[in-house]
């Protein structure tokens, strides 16, 4: 009768656990953290810096160009400084 696949595989010896396998699982951690952090940075974080950025310096040169001060406020006066 054939031998089942657990049987065979009790029969087999075990090999040792390599000596540097915390330090290679740490390494290939390490790299996918890194990729990771770097993907959120270029796709997420920069795009709305500059979008910020843009409007403000949008708003800069409105308020530049046409000397006149906007304010959020219903009446147009500004806040106390």
């Amino acid at each position: 009768m054939p031998e089942g696949l657990l049987e065979s595989l009790a029969r087999r010896e075990v090999p040792p656990v390599p000596a540097d396998l915390n330090k290679r699982v740490h390494q290939r951690l390490n790299r996918a953290l890194l990729a990771a952090h770097l993907v959120d940075l270029v796709l997420g974080v920069v795009p709305c810096l500059a979008a910020e950025f843009v409007r403000a310096l949008g708003y800069f040169l409105k308020v530049s160009l046409t000397g006149r001060f906007e304010s959020r406020r219903g009446d147009g006066s500004r806040e106390a400084p």
